[in-house]
């Protein structure tokens, strides 16, 4: 090869080796260049005749190789190879040189350099060179890809989420990462140089040495979930992944565990998988109806209940993805308006919204109720159907609008024994308790049988009266507790072993006696009937209650009406036996006075004068007791201060002076009221004296009247409507007394106390006032 020496690499290929060549004979290394590359078309060969010029290339760091002489003016070889390594300890180094010797070839190689080859005559130097270039690249490239990959290896583990432990061939650790530290608690000082005893708990470790031994025995991998212990002593659940790495020798080099922590991974899965089993469960045991369709209106799901409901054959695992339109199409004939129940299906599809409680009646009496719901599906849109079979609570809403109706009528029932008729009825025809009778208490016999069911006298005859001690039904009736008997023959307290009854329900009705129910088969009642049965049981009560009230009513009527006749016949005494004996005298006491001259005596006749007063008075509070107290009232509304003011012109209250405070509306008997303001305007001037100011208002759900004169002792207030007491020596006794009868024929309440400015108070409460003083006629 002629030219001058190259300082430029010769070709490049993408696995060209490249090569450095020094030597200050520029014509061999041309000729060097030109050999090494017809020998290896891979190299691409580089050439310098100066050392210092060279050292420029080497610092590019894109060399494979160095080829030095070893004498050269500027240099050694092995002072090249010195400036060499401090740029790059790596690159190969050989020593092709002239000048061979023992000597130099030891310095050489306690020097680093990687070949020493003596130049020699003849071409095929060239071809061992080329060689030994190869060779030492090839090892020096695979030292630094291992080097590499043991890096990269490195940070993968390092940067792995992933828990590692390197073991060598013994299984002693020799290396963890982060993770791994952060699961087991431990350091990595804590572990290298130890085993994995510290983190396998007792009962765990017969079986991780078994694992130790087949990854030993196979080189291959294992995969194990089991637990660990952490430094602090808690267990986690770990997933294990083992592999033993070996050499191209079978040669264990090292041993590497993965782990991860699938404590809580496991704990949820648990936890799905119980959810998922108990949700499967209450799906299949729902008592309601369930089919839940895709969005093409394709099943995805149904239960057992609803195949009961429609009566299908087969199973629900049978019918998924099935056409659910042609399924309401084969199950409409069932209802009693099939198109409906079609129809609205498909309006419910097509508006996707909720849709509550579509009551549905079937061929057979049956009644459902429809629920809809859209779902979301995670494929897209769906349907969900519920269906309740709501046949017991339609009969049961009867039964009870029903007994509803049968409370109604036994209240209108005017006497005991139209209310056990009644309810005798009602227990057949509303409960289905056929056999029944009703026991009403009477002292002087006991329970006494008043009504029975047709069926109960079929079964036995006419029912018995019970006394003290007698049956079951005795002993309802006096604890007062409800029984449902399955078998009487089996109570110890049955009233007829030999009974056909079987079966009974005992429902005391309070003091007024016993309803009992019965059948002739064991166990033919549930709790409805119970529960049903205390409903009509209270009621056949209240009425039964309702009809002493009235007898009391009538009887105390009938008792009214005997007073009100003495009470006649003594008005009648009062009026002709008393006021005419009192008019003669103060007839004769007036001619008297006429005719008295002496001053005493006239002053005498005047006291006489004030005792006739007082009898007139006595008597017209008596006559009005007598005659005016109507045992019935007309209430209606009264406009209340006209009504105030116009009583007030009735009394003679001379000086007096009245103040109505309100005005608005009272409800209460005309007559009967004007009593009661006139009886308090009369007593406020009698105790209050001439002068005496009288207020009249309204307070909270009532009206008062107050004076401002003495007032009434606190300790008097309490007798002051009794009849004949008086604080007064000219009072009767009776004004206060007559207030109080009017109120309380009223049904309202009056109380005594003190005035605001100091005098007597009497307030009247619970009277139905209105202070619009609309709809009220002017008095």
């Amino acid at each position: 090869m002629s030219g001058p020496p190259s300082e430029y690499p010769i070709g490049e290929s993408p696995e060209e080796i490249r090569i450095l060549h020094v030597d200050d004979d520029s014509e061999f290394v041309d000729l060097t260049a030109s050999f090494l590359t017809r020998q290896n078309d891979t190299f691409s060969v580089s050439t310098s005749t100066n050392p210092d010029r060279a050292l420029d290339r080497i610092e590019d760091g894109t060399l494979d190789c160095v080829v030095s002489d070893y004498e050269m003016p500027e240099m050694s070889g092995l002072e090249l190879l010195e400036r060499v390594r401090e740029r790059d300890s790596e690159v190969p180094f050989i020593l092709f040189t002239g000048k061979g010797s023992e000597e130099i070839a030891s310095r050489a190689i306690s020097a680093g350099v990687t070949d020493y080859l003596q130049k020699e005559m003849g071409t095929d130097q060239y071809a061992v060179l080329a060689n030994r270039i190869e060779n030492a690249v090839e090892q020096t490239r695979s030292r630094q890809a291992l080097a590499a990959s043991q890096r990269r290896l490195s940070r993968f583990i390092e940067q792995s989420p992933l828990g590692t432990i390197e073991y060598d061939e013994t299984f002693t650790i020799v290396k963890t990462n982060d993770a791994a530290t952060e699961i087991t608690g431990y350091e990595d000082s804590e572990l290298v140089g130890g085993t994995w005893f510290p983190i396998v708990p007792d009962e765990e470790k017969r079986h991780v040495a078994e694992i130790e031994r087949q990854l030993l025995d196979d080189r291959g991998g294992y995969q194990s979930v089991n637990e660990i212990v952490t430094k602090d002593g808690e267990r986690r659940l770990c997933t294990w992944y083992n592999r033993v790495v070996t050499d191209e020798d079978d040669s264990v080099i090292t041993i590497f565990s993965q782990f991860e922590d699938v404590t809580a991974e496991r704990a949820q899965r648990r936890g799905l998988e119980r959810a998922n089993a108990v949700l499967s469960t209450l799906f299949e045991t729902l008592p309601i109806g369930v089919l839940a369709e895709d969005a093409d209106r394709e099943v995805l799901t149904a239960n057992d209940r609803l195949f009961d409901l429609f009566e299908l054959p087969g199973s629900p695992e049978d019918v998924v993805g099935a056409d659910c339109a042609a399924f309401a199409e084969d199950v409409s004939e069932m209802f009693v308006d099939p198109d409906g129940f079609v129809s609205r299906i498909d309006t419910l599809v097509d508006e996707r919204e909720p849709a509550w409680n579509d009551e549905l009646l079937l061929e057979d009496g049956r009644a459902l109720e429809r629920s809809y719901r859209p779902i979301e599906l995670p494929d897209g849109q769906g349907h969900l159907w519920v269906y309740y079979d709501v046949t017991d609570r339609k009969v049961r809403e009867r039964r009870l609008e029903a007994l509803n109706e049968t409370a109604r009528e036994l209240m209108t029932a005017a006497s005991r024994e139209e209310v056990a008729s009644i309810g005798v009825d009602a227990a057949a025809e509303v409960l289905d308790l056929d056999a029944s009778a009703i026991h009403l208490y009477e002292e002087d016999a006991g329970l006494v049988p008043v009504a029975s069911s047709d069926a109960a006298r079929e079964l036995v005859g006419s029912p018995p009266t019970f006394t003290d001690g007698d049956g079951i039904a005795w002993r309802s009736f006096a604890q007062g507790e409800v029984y449902s008997i399955d078998d009487v023959r089996e109570d110890p307290d049955v009233y007829n072993p030999e009974t056909p009854i079987r079966s009974e329900i005992h429902l005391p009705l309070g003091r007024y006696g016993h309803f009992i129910a019965g059948s002739p088969t064991p166990g033919a009642f549930d709790d409805e009937d119970v529960v049903l049965g205390e409903l009509l049981a209270v009621n056949i009560v209240r009425a039964l209650e309702q009809v002493r009230r009235n007898e009391r009513l009538h009887e105390r009527e009938r008792e009214l009406t005997r007073q009100n006749a003495r009470l006649e016949e003594f008005a009648s005494v009062v009026s002709h036996d008393l006021r005419n004996p009192l008019n003669v005298a103060e007839g004769r006491l007036e001619l008297a006075m006429e005719f008295c001259e002496d001053e005493q005596a006239r002053d005498q006749l005047t006291q006489v004068a004030g005792a006739h007063e007082r009898m007139a008075d006595l008597i017209e509070d008596l006559l009005t007791l007598a005659r005016d107290r109507e045992t019935t009232l007309d209430p209606t509304p009264i406009q209340f201060e006209p009504f105030v003011r116009a009583s007030w012109r009735n009394v003679d209250t001379g000086a007096a002076a009245l103040v109505v405070d309100d005005d608005g509306t009272i409800t209460g008997d005309e007559s009967q009221l004007r009593q009661l303001f006139e009886n308090l305007f009369r007593n406020a001037v009698e105790h209050g004296g001439p002068d005496v100011t009288v207020r009249v208002g309204t307070c909270k759900n009532g009206f008062y009247v107050a004076d401002d004169g003495d007032g009434v002792p606190e300790d008097e207030r309490d007798h002051v409507f009794e009849y004949g007491y008086s604080t007064s020596q000219s009072g009767t006794g009776f004004g206060l007394a007559i207030v109080s009868e009017i109120v309380d024929a009223h049904g309202w309440e009056i109380r005594a106390t003190e005035g605001t400015d100091g005098g007597a108070r009497f307030e009247i409460s619970g009277v139905d006032a209105a202070l619009d003083g609309d709809d009220a006629p002017d008095v």
